[in-house]
């Protein structure tokens, strides 16, 4: 029996566009904590756990929702839960942790003890909002306790910060919604912090935020994006180099880090370009499906991301075998993936929570 492709979600140019994608990853908010505190926020900015998170917005790198929603129209659907697949130009491109891992640098591996977290009272800010289990969002921190922080010591403005930085751009959540009393936690001991999994935690949030979305797609005229959104874009931007030099330019061809830290530009692209390219692109332009830290289609599947519950898939394997005998895939015609599919394949995942939510919920318990 011969292997089949996995089902592409739409038909190619079939996809459908939305007006705007509400978009949780928070990067403006650098900017106004910068003019807050901006002698600690120097001192964050150069710890080499995030720097290159937060040279994103130091390099002003704009987000395109264009893009971006039109990618996630783009999936293929495999049975894969820690990896996303999706087609361009008949091409297909993976997302997993090993390219998040390329983008962010961020840490991947867990730690036995990293969700146990003691920490000492200070009499600070943070020391008592923890003691009394108040709560805090960083929409109240914009509109509230910024306006409070010259009161603060200067470790609390920086743990602020650093939550800041956490929240609204690692994790990419909503700012209505509660910071955990984990990441409170983390940041009264900024050793714990750094060495927190971080990149496998919000590359798990993102999984679950994209499976979210799609079962949004086609139904509304715009929709609420949380997680790491610049991750996905820029991922977006290496894998298909044209789209790089549409929305931006490198800061240096000699980079050398996590790729979030070499990119800047505007983003500004619409849907007809998007069409345009898929359409152009030849057996012989640049498309990267697999991309490591160490460059581009070097390495197809290393072994530091693999996950001990992933589930098997033989037209995943098929995917990889062709990629590594450097197939043509120009006139591969993949197969769409039906409507009533698409609702039986939405009560099968109904209940499959993320490893992200679920680690943070033992955790706080």
């Amino acid at each position: 029996m011969e292997l089949e492709l996995p089902k592409r979600l739409y038909a190619e140019g079939l996809e459908p566009q939305v007006k705007k994608i509400n978009n949780c990853c928070c990067i403006e908010l650098m900017r106004i904590l910068k003019e807050a505190m901006s002698a600690e926020f120097d001192d964050v900015k150069m710890d080499p756990v995030f720097k290159h998170i937060i040279a994103i917005a130091e390099n002003k790198l704009k987000f395109s929702g264009k893009l971006v929603h039109s990618f996630l129209c783009k999936q293929l659907i495999v049975s894969k839960m820690h990896a996303k697949w999706f087609v361009f130009a008949r091409t297909p491109l993976r997302f997993s942790l090993q390219e998040y891992h390329a983008v962010t640098g961020l840490k991947i591996s867990r730690e036995s003890s990293s969700e146990v977290v003691k920490w000492k009272r200070d009499g600070g800010f943070w020391s008592d909002l923890l003691r009394k289990g108040g709560k805090i969002t960083l929409q109240s921190i914009k509109k509230v306790h910024l306006k409070e922080v010259h009161n603060w010591t200067r470790v609390d403005r920086m743990r602020l910060i650093y939550l800041c930085v956490i929240m609204g751009v690692v994790m990419g959540r909503d700012e209505k919604v509660n910071i955990p009393p984990m990441y409170i936690k983390l940041v009264m001991d900024l050793d714990k912090l750094r060495n927190f999994h971080w990149g496998l935690h919000s590359y798990d949030f993102l999984m679950s935020s994209i499976e979210k979305v799609r079962k949004k797609l086609g139904k509304k005229d715009s929709y609420i994006f949380e997680g790491f959104s610049y991750v996905f874009q820029i991922w977006i931007m290496e894998a298909i180099p044209d789209f790089g030099e549409m929305c931006g330019r490198k800061v240096s061809d000699n980079f050398r880090g996590p790729r979030c830290g070499n990119w800047k530009g505007v983003a500004k692209i619409s849907y007809e370009d998007i069409i345009e390219l898929e359409d152009s692109l030849t057996n012989k332009d640049e498309l990267f499906s697999v991309i490591s830290a160490t460059g581009n289609g070097d390495v197809i599947l290393d072994a530091d991301y693999t996950r001990k519950d992933e589930m098997e898939d033989e037209r995943v394997n098929f995917l990889l075998d062709r990629l590594k005998n450097k197939f043509d895939w120009s006139n591969t015609k993949w197969p769409v993936l039906e409507p009533e599919e698409t609702e039986i394949d939405d009560a099968d995942n109904h209940d499959r929570g993320s490893e992200s939510d679920n680690s943070m919920d033992s955790s706080l318990s």
